[in-house]
């Protein structure tokens, strides 16, 4: 049980404390004395070491998997849009898109980055008209 613990506390290593732990580990200092100086476990610090000698890097590598389609200056654009505008259909926020490199994204792919932050399709309020008015 503690080793998974562990392993989700390396993962949970932020870049500059992994570099923290390499500059500390070549100054001489205990993987104990490190852990405790970051509060973490002596075990954590053993392992970031350990990826740097093996690996020569303490980053995560990217996952694999198809290459997004969008970049963040164009999912900030149909943010923008869809925040601006909550009724504004995915067709309309294609076209309200900044020109760029890329194709234009599909509806698809809109939608799937509205739901990444948390933003749904809104449909506007339909009322029945009142004949006796």
């Amino acid at each position: 049980m503690p080793l998974r613990r562990n392993r989700r506390q390396y993962e949970q290593l932020t870049d500059f404390d992994r570099g923290r732990i390499i500059g500390l580990t070549e100054a001489g200092w205990s993987n104990r004395r490190i852990g405790r100086h970051l509060g973490r476990s002596d075990m954590v610090v053993a392992r970031c070491w350990q990826q740097w000698i093996t690996e020569g890097r303490v980053y995560r590598r990217g996952g694999s998997g198809r290459p997004r389609n969008t970049n963040d200056r164009e999912d900030r654009a149909i943010r923008r849009v869809a925040t601006s505008a909550p009724t504004t259909s995915l067709a309309s926020i294609q076209r309200h898109l900044p020109p760029s490199r890329h194709s234009v994204p599909s509806r698809e792919t809109i939608r799937r980055r509205l739901t990444e932050v948390g933003l749904r399709s809104r449909r506007p309020l339909r009322r029945t008209t009142d004949p006796t008015s």
